[in-house]
């Protein structure tokens, strides 16, 4: 098990481009394993965080997957909603800078929706599930008791990468280097903790990647959403949020500026 030296967090809402961005990470040569979202397993089946807890102990070995390894780091990526109230849980495994990811909600929350639409399941949702509720309280839950974390956002980091991977992985005690942004297809992979079989769409497109993919795609207006369930409402908040997100002392912008406070 890999104490809070070596462990590495990033959270973020679902279809964040997080995994993407984990990608990237696995490339790290001081980063060994990876586990990957946990606490899936906590939050849909109502298991005990013990098996959360399992589940970090029994990473993938990368060493297997993107080739010889220098260092032991563990990678824990989780959704926001799937963590949850136990972030302070989590807290306790990693003596690094927390790292959440943003993305436009439009666009996350169309996505989740899509990708259940593909999965042949009603493209509603309950909406603590696309992420954003949770996202907002772990990151001011953070702030407020001055835990260190960054915030980026997978618009930037796809758009001009190298300046933020560089600030993200001298946090971690890392270098960077910009042969970490490619990587060979991984189709068979499996990730998920809580879905079994069948074709999962949830990382059907990065596991096939190569790479990041630049940032092309266009929101769809917050007015475009149904309103039911409140959930042209909760988009319309969501945006709000994830702008001032973007104004917090631990964004990290694509350029060198400072950010705005």
């Amino acid at each position: 098990m890999a104490g809070p030296e070596h462990t590495y967090l990033v959270v973020g809402p679902p279809r964040s481009a997080s995994t993407a961005l984990s990608r990237v990470i696995w490339n790290n040569p001081g980063v060994r394993y990876y586990s990957h979202e946990p606490y899936e397993s906590t939050y849909f089946k109502g298991l005990d965080t013990t098996e959360a807890v399992a589940a970090m102990e029994n990473p993938i070995d990368l060493a297997g997957v993107v080739g010889a390894k220098t260092g032991n780091g563990l990678l824990v990526k989780e959704i926001s909603f799937q963590l949850g109230e136990h972030l302070p849980q989590l807290l306790t495994r990693t003596g690094h800078p927390v790292v959440f990811v943003l993305r436009d909600p439009r666009l996350t929350i169309t996505s989740r929706r899509r990708v259940r639409e593909m999965q042949a399941q009603p493209p509603d949702f309950p909406l603590a599930e696309t992420g954003w509720q949770a996202l907002v309280e772990q990151i001011d839950y953070c702030r407020a008791g001055n835990v260190p974390h960054l915030v980026l956002d997978s618009y930037d980091f796809r758009l001009t990468p190298a300046p933020i991977f560089e600030r993200m992985f001298t946090a971690w005690g890392f270098e960077f280097d910009e042969s970490q942004l490619s990587w060979d297809p991984q189709p068979r992979l499996g990730l998920s903790n809580y879905r079994v079989g069948g074709v999962d769409h949830f990382f059907t497109r990065v596991l096939n990647s190569k790479g990041l993919e630049l940032p092309v795609e266009v929101p769809v207006p917050v007015d475009d959403f149904p309103e039911r369930g409140g959930l042209r409402d909760h988009v319309r908040w969501a945006l709000e949020q994830y702008e001032r997100l973007r104004r917090v002392q631990q964004f990290v912008p694509a350029r060198a500026e400072v950010a705005r406070t």
